[in-house]
């Protein structure tokens, strides 16, 4: 039983072992993984390689040309989501954004028109950012004529017509394939005048604008002109019809307009065109017709063709409705009805919303303005410059800003220069407003002008009351003028950054002084010194001195310290300079204001004996006055006291010391009250030192004819030798007498060819002296005087006169080596020169100073290398 029990054993283990062959599970196992292994390799080795994040990108280019816009960006965005950053992609995945974004608002406002604004222009902002990302990067050459063409199509429809027309221009001279659509935005956009002038090399050049007028009415006739007619939808054919009629009409060519206009037939237009556009072209064309009546001066029959285009509209249709009024306004000026004029004026310029609303009201002030209706003028002037945001994109194709700013500066100028009070207020308020038309350092400075000039009327009738002027009537003139200070101290600020800067807080502490505003002058005048000018520091420490003095309390000792210290720093830092004499004037008031009486006799006695001053010098008549009338003052100078004989010594010697200071002080004040009277105080200085110059020459030769003795002869002929030497001191003088009008800017063309001779006939004198003096003294003495002239006439043309001269005195003195090292210096000069190069001021242009200086370097380049070969 055991046996066949285990009988059946062998042939489970033989089916079970191995025989040779594989098992089932085993092959079941292999067959499962063959099976799902072999389709996966088959899958990884027939499948397109991955494509790199450059080769996305170029696929997405090749859809948006291929015209699968969708699939183009939809690629490109997960490019960008992803945050691909390589610097070969550049700008070319915002640019496939970009382009779709503009390709799908483009397409519904073609299909839509103007109701899809609200949904087409979000569409075109953000297409817009995308293209401007993409040109922050790199486009590639072949793709910048229709990333040009799309972002400026996006600016135009923006109303970004300065950029618009820049990319359009670039897209247009790219690609013709953008050629139509180009030209018909083109067209629009150089219709505007402020968009004409943006591209003009100069702007308003007038014969430039007529020629890229022309040239843009060459490119519409050309499209209009095509055999087919594909790229643009009729309804633009016929709108770019009204633009090459307008262009006509811009170019005095008004038979071609007219036959332009003969072609436009809106009533012929395709039933896709609405009865709204085929309206609006039907105005445009009459519109266009009015105005080629009025520039042609036919304005009766501009106003009739107006006049029915306006019975016609309904009271929705109000652009074409405005313009007319606007257009029969203009017409009604132009025949001087100006009553008529402003009646049609005055509903456009209520119409703020209206493009033409600008220009309206423009226009009617400055008829209300010339009618004598000023305060109504001033209403429209505002109103007009309410509506100006910025001046950066500002566009009208009513009115340039250069007409615009005329307009309202001859309002300003009208009302600015009246003498009539209440047109003072006018021109400030209208000043106030000017800002953005006009800048607001230039409206500050309208304003400054204004209150200065308002505080100077009111001066005016201040002083016409003298001596009866009331209390009240001096507190108005000092408020109008401290006003003035403050207008000008905002001027300042608004000019901190600018050349004018100085001379605006210069301008305010004067103003501020008048006003009896002495701290705040006196803020103003350190403002001035701490912003470091290039000329005026001397005036403005002396001014400030007087600042010192004028604060109250009157004699304020600290006050008086601190102006002692700057004007004794004035002195110190300064000696050469023309305003240490008025210091020197002002330092002895304060000294008397002081009580220091001998000290300031002191100062003004040495001012007038030992400065280089003449008696026809400002300083020297005040220094002259000064100390006549303190030395009268401190001085016991009562006739009787004189003639009492004396009881003693110390009596005799207080009476001769009563009678020294009483002679001296008759002498200064004599001679003052002498030489004053005669002339206003500019024209004085001038002719008295004419007259003190031939005086001084005239008396010692006067006596030397009537000599007894030799020596009397000697003693006198040194005199007039000393004299003839002071001669040529005396055109110095004069030309320290007429710097201080130089100073001011308030040297004519007479006074300033005056203060330039005070420089230069002293050198001409020693030049032409030196011919006869063997010395050679009189050329060193002539080099002098010309390199003082030179530092004078620093930065004006005239100095190369003196450098010239210079290099003559230094030939006939024999260094022609040093002779041409001042004429290399003239060069240099030169050409340092700033333009516009004056020539009144030497009679040469820049041209021939240039010849001049060439032609004399080579001669002395001659004489030199002739000396040289002789040396060897």
């Amino acid at each position: 039983m055991a046996a066949e029990a285990s009988a059946p054993q062998p042939e489970a283990s033989a089916a079970s072992a191995p025989s040779g062959g594989i098992g089932f599970y085993p092959l079941l196992s292999m067959a499962l993984i063959v099976s799902i292994a072999l389709p996966w390799i088959a899958w990884m080795l027939l499948r397109e390689p991955e494509l790199t994040p450059y080769e996305k990108s170029e696929k997405a280019v090749d859809l948006l040309d291929q015209g699968r816009t969708r699939s183009g960006y939809v690629l490109a965005m997960e490019l960008l989501h992803d945050g691909v950053r390589d610097p070969d992609i550049g700008g070319s995945l915002e640019y496939v954004v970009g382009v779709a974004h503009f390709r799908k608002a483009d397409e519904v406002d073609a299909e839509m028109g103007k109701q899809a604004a609200g949904i087409t222009m979000p569409i075109f902002d953000l297409a817009r950012r995308y293209l401007e990302q993409a040109r922050r990067k790199t486009i590639r050459p072949e793709l910048r004529a229709e990333w040009a063409y799309s972002l400026g199509s996006c600016y135009f429809k923006l109303g970004r017509l300065y950029e618009a027309r820049e990319l359009l221009e670039e897209a247009y001279d790219i690609n013709f394939d953008f050629r139509d659509e180009a030209t018909f935005k083109l067209a629009e956009c150089y219709l505007d005048p402020n968009v004409l002038a943006d591209s003009l090399d100069v702007p308003n050049d007038r014969m430039e604008a007529q020629k890229v007028r022309q040239r843009m009415l060459d490119r519409v006739t050309e499209v209009l002109n095509q055999p087919e007619k594909k790229r643009l939808n009729e309804l633009k054919y016929a709108q770019l019809r009204v633009y090459q009629a307008e262009y006509c009409l811009l170019q005095d060519q008004y038979t071609e307009m007219q036959e332009a206009l003969d072609k436009v037939h809106p009533e012929a237009l395709g039933d896709d065109v609405s009865d709204e556009d085929r309206n609006l072209l039907q105005d445009s064309v009459r519109l266009t017709k009015a105005r080629a009546l009025l520039q042609q001066g036919k304005t009766k029959a501009a106003r009739d063709v107006l006049q029915e285009l306006i019975q016609e509209k309904s009271g929705l249709e109000q652009n074409a409705t405005m313009l007319a009024h606007y257009i029969i306004g203009r017409a009604y000026a132009q025949d001087k009805s100006f009553d008529l004029a402003l009646d049609h004026l005055e509903k456009p310029a209520r119409v703020t919303e209206s493009v033409i609303c600008f220009p309206a009201n423009l226009y009617a002030g400055d008829i209300a303005r010339k009618r004598g209706l000023h305060e109504e003028a001033l209403a429209y002037y505002i109103k007009a410059l309410q509506q100006v945001t910025s001046t950066e994109e500002f566009t009208n194709r009513w009115i340039n800003l250069v007409t615009a700013r005329s307009l309202v500066q001859a309002a300003w100028d009208d009302w600015g220069s009246s003498g009539r009070y209440e047109h003072f207020r006018f021109a400030t308020d209208l000043a106030g407003h000017v800002v953005p038309l006009f800048t607001q350092s230039y409206s500050n400075r309208l304003l400054a002008l204004a209150t200065r000039k308002r505080a100077e009327f009111i001066q005016e009738e201040t002083d016409a009351l003298q001596p009866h002027v009331d209390d009240d009537q001096r507190r108005r003139a000092l408020e109008h003028w401290k006003r003035a200070g403050q207008a000008y101290a905002r001027l300042a600020d608004s000019t901190a950054a600018s050349d004018a800067y100085s001379g605006n807080l210069w301008e305010a502490s004067q103003l501020y002084r008048r006003g009896h505003d002495f701290a705040s002058a006196l803020k103003m005048v350190n403002r001035y010194i701490d912003s470091n000018p290039l000329t005026g520091l001397p005036a403005a420490y002396v001014f400030k001195a007087r600042l010192l003095m004028d604060l109250d309390p009157y004699s304020n000792q600290e006050n008086l310290d601190q102006a002692i210290a700057v004007l004794e720093m004035l002195l110190r830092d300064y000696p050469k300079d023309q305003f240490i004499y008025e210091a020197q004037i002002l330092l002895g008031d304060i000294y008397l204001e002081m009580g220091e009486n001998e000290q300031a006799i002191e100062i003004w006695r040495e001012l007038l004996l030992k400065s280089p001053l003449t008696p026809e010098a400002t300083e020297w008549q005040d220094a002259l006055f000064s100390l006549g009338r303190t030395l009268f003052l401190i001085s016991d100078a009562r006739p009787e006291i004189l003639q009492t004989a004396a009881a003693d010594e110390a009596a005799e010697e207080k009476a001769a010391l009563n009678y020294d200071r009483v002679d001296e002080a008759i002498q200064w004040l004599d001679e003052f009250v002498r030489r004053r009277p005669q002339h206003p105080r500019a024209f004085e200085a001038r002719w008295l030192l004419a007259k003190g110059l031939r005086f001084r020459i005239q008396k010692p030769a006067d006596h030397i004819e009537h000599a007894e003795t030799e020596n009397t002869r000697v003693e006198l002929n040194y005199e007039i030798n000393s004299l003839a030497a002071r001669a040529i001191a005396e055109f110095e003088r004069l030309g320290d007498d007429l710097a201080v009008l130089e100073q001011k800017d308030l040297l004519n063309q007479v006074t300033a060819q005056f203060l330039r001779d005070a420089y230069f006939e002293p050198a001409h004198i020693q030049y032409r002296l030196g011919r006869y003096d063997s010395t050679g003294d009189a050329y060193r003495k002539a080099i002098d005087l010309y390199s003082n002239a030179a530092f004078h006439f620093t930065g004006s043309p005239t100095v190369l006169i003196a450098y010239y001269r210079i290099a003559e005195c230094y030939r006939e003195l024999g260094a022609e080596a040093e002779a041409r090292r001042q004429l290399e210096q003239a060069r240099v000069i030169l050409q340092q020169l700033p333009d516009p190069f004056s020539e009144q001021s030497t009679n040469f242009n820049r041209q021939q100073w240039e010849s001049l200086l060439e032609q004399s370097i080579r001669l002395y380049d001659l004489a030199l290398d002739s000396e040289a070969a002789a040396a060897r």
